[in-house]
């Protein structure tokens, strides 16, 4: 994923709502909601809110809107009125680079609304792609009006979807003035509740005190500095985001050292030293370089002897650029190394050329994210200063591996564009090359790195993954293998490789009858249809003298005289044939008649036995002599 452009979009209700429907310290709900990094570690992000009342402290939170399948509780503490309590959740083993939708509140006090968020993404120390907004002096001007000119910025510039925000200070015209700081919480909650919200102490904002009892440092919850140079307050702080570092200091407080600032540029040495990234950008409130104006319209550079300390280190590890505000104007100097130059606490920047990034670094000077702006007709000339305007303004920092585009874009109540642009680029690293040791490939494929995604026979399936690399028709063996295709003619389900009976659908082999006839066997004899001559006698496979459906013994069939069969079906008997010399039987007029049951003359003349009686066989033999003398009388011969 791509990390620019990371909050999931959020419509313009929601965003009018958390601008004018929030409650404020009126209500018990939940206010101010914001997001931030309290340490270095990319499966975690803390949510803060105040409420009128000290109940319970709870996020509900999941991967799918309206669904929350974690709940992470926390601490509250008092604050001063009418800020109430400070609730501070830390969300803990999430998923780097993932979209986490939310609720903070409890049952007693009720939710806000449901918000979004991403997590950074696992470190690199070179590979990133990201955008983030820098922004200052959004304070109301009780002189001057304003304080919605923030509200309006802060939406213009999380339109752009940034993956958190750079605060450089003034947020609040006086840090002892509590109904300030409500306003500012509720002016901030669109842009906060979305992305991290991450600041330096200003000037304005400082109070009572330093460290954890000033309000700005109860307010937020931000990482502690820690080391040998550390004050172990938010005060100062770093974070990492993909293949960037971020050191933000403090120009309000922790003066001391060997020189002034000594701790904290010692401690910045450290910081720089221990995490190395490509991009480093150094953010505080009070400015390196800056033009001042007469009558204190514009503070001086150097105001508070910050440069010597802060500009060596700044200079030895090639800080890219360094953000700063305090002046209600955006000015951009060419890139200075005065610390390589050998003069750290110059006021005024030493050059080293409008587009030598390499050899030096960007200073900013951003206050116009509110505050009453100076008017661009007073930028007058200074030396090493690229670019002044007096507009209301934010600056859009995109980050695209060895790519940094600047963008200042100009901001309510003006016309909402870009008035000044610069690119850094870099040597480019293996970013965009996921084999960096395969000279032949960028990325794994297919085969992977190391191996070629070669594709000899043409198919669109490479070598590596193709079981028939010769045969572009086929990717696996199949039943006919490589190099034959598996052609099912028959549509059978088996290819003709392996049917012997290619054309018929029924049969994958010849059988017993042969391609194209059925093996069927419909009487269940075991000889099939083709070879049976009485397919539907089980009895029988060849039809014999009588058919298929008679024996073949000569008894028990005598036909009835209606032409039915006899009693026990035979077929006719020795006294339903023909005479010898070729006339017909007298008692085979009528039907054939069998041994045992034939008939003569159509009436009965059976014996006790069932057979024909002696007088009756005489009587015949008789008739058929006087026949044959009766002939031999008349002379036929």
């Amino acid at each position: 994923m791509k990390y620019g452009n990371r909050i999931p979009p959020v419509t313009a209700v929601v965003l009018l709502f958390g601008l004018f429907g929030f409650a404020g310290i009126c209500g018990a709900a939940p206010f101010g909601v914001r997001l931030s990094y309290t340490d270095d570690n990319p499966t975690t992000m803390t949510v803060t809110w105040n409420t009128a009342s000290d109940n319970a402290s709870e996020v509900h939170y999941g991967t799918s809107s309206g669904s929350y399948s974690g709940v992470e509780t926390g601490s509250s503490a008092p604050a001063p009125a009418p800020l109430g309590y400070v609730h501070e959740v830390t969300l803990t083993g999430l998923d780097p680079d993932t979209v986490y939708y939310y609720i903070a509140g409890n049952a007693s006090d009720g939710f806000s609304a449901e918000y979004s968020f991403v997590t950074r993404p696992v470190p690199d120390p070179v590979c990133g792609s990201f955008n983030f907004v820098f922004l200052a002096d959004n304070r109301p001007d009780p002189i001057f009006g304003g304080g919605q000119n923030w509200a309006d910025v802060l939406l213009e510039s999380a339109a752009h979807q940034p993956a958190f925000f750079l605060n450089g200070g003034d947020l609040v015209t006086d840090g002892d003035n509590y109904d300030g700081w409500v306003d500012f919480l509720n002016w901030t909650q669109p842009g906060s509740a979305i992305a991290p919200f991450m600041p330096c102490i200003g000037n304005h904002d400082d109070g009572p005190g330093e460290g954890d009892g000033a309000t700005y440092n109860q307010l937020f919850a931000l990482p502690r500095s820690q080391g040998a140079y550390g004050s172990n307050t938010e005060d100062y702080y770093y974070f990492t985001f993909a293949n960037a570092v971020f050191a933000v200091l403090s120009t309000e407080g922790f003066k001391g050292g060997a020189t002034a600032f000594g701790n904290q540029a010692a401690w910045l040495d450290e910081v720089l030293t221990q995490n190395p990234r490509k991009w480093k950008f150094v953010m505080f409130h009070k400015p390196i370089y800056t033009k001042e104006v007469f009558f204190e319209i514009s503070h001086p550079p150097d105001e508070e002897g910050q440069n010597a300390a802060l500009v060596e280190v700044i200079d030895a590890h090639h800080v890219d650029v360094v953000f700063t505000s305090h002046n209600h104007w955006y000015e951009r100097f060419e890139p200075s190394a005065c610390g390589t130059q050998g003069d750290p606490g110059s006021d005024q920047p030493c050059p080293v050329g409008e587009t030598n990034f390499a050899d030096g670094t960007v200073y900013i000077v951003s206050g116009g994210a509110g505050a009453f702006t100076i008017p661009g007709v007073l930028c007058g000339i200074q030396n090493g200063r690229v670019f002044c305007s007096g507009y209301h303004h934010y600056v859009l920092m995109t980050l695209n591996n060895e790519t940094l585009d600047i963008q200042t874009w100009s901001a309510s109540p003006r016309t909402n564009e870009i008035i000044d642009s610069v690119t850094i680029v870099k040597a480019a690293d293996d970013c965009g090359d996921l084999c960096p040791n395969d000279p032949d490939k960028t990325d794994p494929g297919i085969c992977g790195c190391g191996v070629p995604d070669t594709d000899t026979d043409s198919d669109g399936t490479p070598d590596c993954v193709d079981l028939c690399p010769q045969d572009p028709q086929k990717t696996g063996p199949g039943d006919c293998g490589c190099g034959v295709p598996d052609i099912d003619t028959d549509s059978d389900g088996t290819a003709d490789c392996v049917d012997q009976c290619p054309q018929d659908p029924q049969k994958t082999e010849p059988g017993i009858c042969g391609c194209g006839t059925s093996d069927q066997d419909r009487d269940s004899d075991g000889t099939p249809d083709c070879n049976d001559e009485c397919p539907d006698n089980p009895d029988k496979i060849v039809a014999g003298d009588e058919g298929c459906g008679n024996g073949d013994d000569g008894h028990d069939g005598g036909t009835a005289d209606d032409g039915g069969n006899g009693d026990d079906g035979g077929s006719s008997g020795d006294d339903g044939g023909t005479s010898d010399d070729g006339g017909k039987g007298d008692s085979g007029d009528s039907g054939s008649s069998g041994d045992n049951g034939g008939k003569t003359g159509g009436c009965s003349c059976h014996g006790a036995g069932g057979g024909p009686g002696p007088l009756f066989l005489l009587l015949i033999l008789g008739l058929a002599r006087r026949k044959k003398k009766g002939r031999e009388g008349t002379g036929t011969k």
